[in-house]
């Protein structure tokens, strides 16, 4: 028999056990090997791969440091804060492994530790702590999943989740206990940077959804690429943008792949983000959003078009063979250094990829050097028959306020184009100053577009597309609200949402209030080509794509009730912008009971959804926070049963932050008692202190 190590059991009952309360047995703690229990590590600096020269290559191997590095000071050594153990120079030998149903509740936790598990042999003659059978028995005790069901990553859910520790070759049946148990505790230790493993679980019937909407709900849980890419194709069409699948071969190692959209016309971007092995990988890993982000510095350059109305009647279900197009893209690409497969008006195109000419780019380093890094420029070899719903070419003017080729744009004291105020603090009377990042104005476009194509769409079944010309207009104050169709605030309604709902689709942020509110902040002629022209800066190919959806997500009190279950606390900033004219801004966050208001971060999300959704995408990073810092404070290890939800916090900290308008509040609703904050010029300020949000309202005289 092994040692028993601590015991794994199911959902504790109401209310805080003798087991809670004192919490889990103190885990072994080792010397963290990283650092051999010094704390600090001393590491070469990098600026050593360049050597002593301001400017190097991005792959130099030189061995001298630079004199003047902003790191090292010159000594070519820096002495660093070991990121294993936090500089304690020890480490915790505990994993808790955590399976938590956000629809009841209910969360079961098993408790990692030396001796605990039972070591099995891998394939390659080396043994293992397989922790899939303690993970199982977590999710049957509260009811999630189904059995033989794979369990995958949250952000990652093509790839199933990774239960593996592996063990030193030195680990052997046969060693005596202690030396077991030791390389057991090193193993587990290692896992530092995620000593919490949290899987969240759905357990209630999804919501009543048109038949079509559930079937690819089904296909991408179920993880068929060929659905997905299925799905890819239609909101390409949809949308009137290509789909492009992309393999290049790099000068080392095998070729990468890519799924993205792109404006039709755009240049091949010299550099991309593309990791994926194969076609079907990079498939499945590749959402929508994944697909959108990064559309606008694609087509930076794009050509810009008007849409004509009606465009190719598209086919009911577009029909993609992903082995055969995998296939056809790799003949390609064995004979050129890149391959592409285009989506364009129902049909695939298929082109190769072509040296291009080469450009320099440079890379600043913390070292205060900089990097240079010859590119490679790829090309098409031809270009795709143009898309059936393009229209004439939108105008353009060189963008008046910037240099092309350079960072350099007009200075602000240069009023309406006049001369540079001689001894300016920003240009010096030169004219123009640096900016970072390009022209604010033009976002780096260099245009100046006279129309703006705007398309509001749901990312379902549904996308309108309107052409923004505007004409000549009157003299009008500052801030001046334009009409119909210029407020896509009053678009919203037409699907269903709120205007804060609106969001952009390359990259998710929320829309401008100005640009969601029609708001043409200078007063002057000609408010409608100002907005659009303001509209239209740095936009790819003149378009303006708006998610019109509200988020998918659980309200407050769900989270509230996980939170608690994980014996954490539910964290909430609001600031209630609303008596100048603005809106609510919301941050939601999970941390330890306690924690400084300062750590939950600003208000920024535009609806309390939105900030849900946040949270929840950053789960696992407030996981890891709340683990202790102290090694010989061992990991909670967190049992609750299924509970029903608590009162909805939302309609109290709305009145709060009423009650302190333009002012940020932050609540606290821990398990047993509830921390109201007020953010102050100097600091926070603790407004309330109760068992529940409901006592700390009525202390505070507000309705609860």
């Amino acid at each position: 028999m092994r040692p028993a190590g601590v015991s794994v059991s199911g959902p504790a009952s109401a209310g805080p056990s003798d087991a809670e309360r004192l919490g889990p047995p103190p885990a072994p703690v080792i010397m963290c090997g990283t650092c051999a229990g010094a704390g600090t590590v001393t590491e070469v600096c990098r600026c050593g791969d360049g050597g002593n020269r301001l400017l190097v290559g991005w792959r130099d191997e030189v061995g001298r440091a630079y004199q003047d590095c902003q790191v090292c000071g010159g000594a070519g050594r820096v002495s660093l804060s070991c990121v294993d153990c936090g500089r304690s120079g020890r480490r915790r030998a505990q994993l808790v492994l955590t399976v938590a149903d956000l629809d009841t509740g209910a969360v079961a936790s098993a408790n990692v530790v030396p001796g605990s598990v039972e070591p099995t042999p891998t394939e390659r003659g080396g043994w293992c702590l397989d922790l899939t059978r303690l993970v199982n028995e977590q999710r049957a005790t509260i009811g999630a999943g189904t059995p033989g069901e794979v369990l995958r990553e949250r952000h990652r859910p093509w790839e199933a989740a990774t239960l593996i520790v592996p063990l030193d070759r030195r680990w052997r049946p046969e060693l005596p206990a202690q030396q077991r148990l030791a390389l057991e505790a090193e193993a587990i230790a290692r896992q530092v940077h995620r000593p919490w493993w949290l899987w969240l679980a759905r357990s209630a019937a999804p919501p009543a959804e048109l038949p079509e909407a559930r079937l690819r709900r089904l296909c991408e849980l179920a993880d068929l690429p060929e659905a997905r890419l299925r799905r890819l194709c239609e909101l390409a069409d949809l949308l009137r943008l290509d789909l492009v699948i992309e393999a290049r071969r790099p000068h080392r190692g095998n070729p990468t792949w890519q799924v993205r959209y792109e404006v039709p016309g755009g240049e091949v971007p010299a550099q991309t983000s593309a990791y994926w092995p194969d076609l079907a990988t990079a498939v499945a890993g590749t959402t929508v959003a994944d697909a959108l982000y990064g559309l606008g510095e694609r087509g930076a350059a794009a050509p810009a078009y008007t849409m004509l109305p009606g465009g190719r009647r598209r086919a009911a279900r577009p029909v993609v063979e992903l082995a055969r197009l995998g296939e056809l893209i790799a003949d390609d690409l064995a004979r050129a250094p890149g391959a592409q497969a285009i989506w364009r008006d129902g049909s695939w195109w298929h082109v190769r990829l072509g040296v291009g000419g080469s450009t320099l780019m440079l890379t600043e380093r913390d070292t205060g050097q900089v990097a240079r890094q010859t590119v490679t420029l790829l090309r098409r070899a031809a270009e795709p028959p143009a898309p059936s719903w393009q229209g004439v070419p939108i105008p353009y003017e060189p963008c008046p306020d910037c240099v092309p080729g350079s960072r350099l744009v007009a200075c602000y004291c240069r009023v309406d184009g006049g001369p540079a105020e001689p001894g300016c603090r920003l240009c010096g009377g030169a004219g123009h100053e640096p900016v970072p990042g390009g022209c604010p104005r033009c976002r780096g476009s260099h245009r100046r577009y006279a129309a703006l194509t705007v398309t509001v769409t749901d990312l379902e079944q549904r996308a309108e597309h309107q052409l923004w010309l505007p004409g000549d207009g009157p003299e009008v104050g500052p801030d001046h609200r334009l009409d119909r169709p210029y407020r896509l605030a009053d678009q919203a309604a037409d699907f269903g949402v709120r205007p804060e709902d609106l969001t952009e689709a390359d990259g998710g942020q929320p829309l401008t209030f100005g640009l969601r509110e029609g708001l043409v902040l200078a007063g002057g002629p000609d408010p409608q080509r100002r907005f659009v022209a303001s509209a239209a800066a740095g936009r790819p190919g003149a378009r303006l794509i708006v998610v019109a959806r509200r988020p998918d997500v659980p309200p407050l009190t769900d989270l509230v009730r996980l939170a608690h279950g994980l014996s954490l606390s539910a964290l909430v900033g609001v600031c209630d912008d609303r008596p100048a004219g603005l809106g609510l801004r919301w941050v939601v966050s999970l941390g330890r009971d306690g924690l400084a208001p300062e750590r939950v971060g600003r208000p920024h999300q535009l609806t309390v959804e939105a900030a849900i959704g946040h949270c929840l995408r950053f789960l696992d990073e407030a996981v890891r926070a709340a683990v202790p810092e102290e090694a010989g404070v061992p990991i909670p290890v967190p049992q609750a049963p299924a509970t029903a939800r608590p009162v909805d916090p939302v309609p109290g900290i709305l009145a709060l932050a009423e009650h302190h308008a333009g002012r940020e509040v932050t609540v606290e609703i821990g398990r047993r008692v509830c921390r109201v904050h007020l953010r102050e010029p100097v600091g926070w300020r603790l407004l309330a202190r109760a068992a529940t949000l409901t006592e700390a309202l009525r202390g505070l005289g507000l309705p609860s």
